[in-house]
């Protein structure tokens, strides 16, 4: 009977040691979203900042593409936007996070944690937010005074506006079918095309200027009054910078209905036990007000990011007042988070 007993004994502190061993946590591996501006200074301060949390457990980066990739296999934690939280929810990829395991989450906007709840489970926490705003030069009083696109109906060629590029198009039927129909998230074949029509009426030389930076830079050059962007755009503003203000403006004569898109940091299925404690880890690091405030200034230049935190803005209002009316534009109770491409 005792060597029945020592033999059990031995035999569940083997399996202890085994379970243990299993749940140690040498690497994680993460990714980030592909399309931010300096995704390699994100990772870097990331990196820099979890050495010092858990300098035993080695960071690997991932390229995984939300939009265009299939099964984040082998990711720990991934960042994606929220328009395609349908498709991650369905397949299964993510899982959700106990909402108290988001640190500070006073301050984050309450809309963005709210898009981010399906059936009370939270799948993620938010980090970047952008949207499409009316960045123009505050001496053109009409874009200062107008709360519609269709304040501005006498006008034509005011705007450097991609709006025949069809990668961005769709973008703006959404805009006009939201702002029409008053809903958050319609679908863009509700579009009314005279509200399209209207904005290609303000464009100039709409097929010559496809992408945001070619927008902001013709812009910046002296072309046009204003522009459609996204607020992280104006980092590439240097000769009318002082002058131009940012805002946000009904795509119709009907209310503004106020969208932002929302890029999230989440674990996916396959993280277990300690693993699954460390993703939840590293995903506050990844969404951290200190980590987002230092991104938000490169080589001494103000990035202009559209943050998921309010403290950053303050902090970087003091230093570069644009911060303070990015604030607003973030924190307005009425923002939605946009849920449909």
């Amino acid at each position: 009977m005792k060597k029945l007993c020592t033999a059990l004994t031995v035999l569940l502190l083997f399996l202890c040691m085994t379970a243990c061993g299993a749940e140690s946590v040498d690497t994680l591996t993460y990714a980030v979203y592909p399309y931010l501006p300096d995704a390699e200074y994100y990772q870097q301060l990331i990196e820099r900042r979890w050495a010092k949390l858990e300098p035993d457990i080695q960071l690997v980066r991932a390229q995984w593409d939300c939009y265009l990739g299939g099964e984040p296999e082998g990711i720990d934690v991934i960042m994606y936007d929220a328009v395609m939280q349908d498709r991650i929810l369905s397949a299964g990829w993510i899982q959700p996070i106990r909402p108290d395991a988001v640190h500070d989450a006073g301050d984050i906007f309450p809309f963005a944690l709210e898009g981010l709840t399906v059936e009370n489970r939270l799948y993620g926490i938010p980090v970047f937010l952008c949207g499409n705003f009316l960045i123009y030069d505050q001496a053109y009083e009409a874009l200062g005074k107008a709360e519609h696109l269709t304040d501005l109906a006498e006008a034509s060629g005011i705007l450097v506006v991609n709006s025949e590029d069809p990668a961005n198009r769709p973008q703006y039927m959404i805009e006009v079918a939201a702002d029409t129909l008053g809903e958050a998230n319609p679908s863009a074949d509700d579009s009314p095309q005279d509200g399209m029509q209207l904005i290609d009426r303000l464009a100039i030389d709409a097929h010559m200027h496809d992408d945001n930076t070619q927008v902001v830079m013709a812009y910046d050059s002296g072309v046009g009054q204003g522009y459609i962007g996204f607020s992280e755009s104006m980092r590439f503003l240097s000769h009318r910078s002082e002058q131009t203000m940012i805002r946000s403006i009904s795509f119709s004569d009907r209310e503004n209905i106020l969208r932002l898109y929302t890029d999230a940091v989440a674990v996916t299925a396959a993280a277990h036990g300690q693993r699954y404690e460390k993703c939840l880890e590293l995903m506050n690091v990844m969404a951290e007000a200190d980590v987002l405030t230092a991104l938000s200034v490169l080589d001494g230049q103000p990035q202009y990011l559209l943050l998921a935190r309010q403290s950053p803005f303050r902090f970087l209002a003091g230093q570069y007042p644009l911060y303070a009316r990015l604030e607003e534009l973030a924190g307005d109770e009425k923002n939605h988070v946009i849920l449909t491409p």
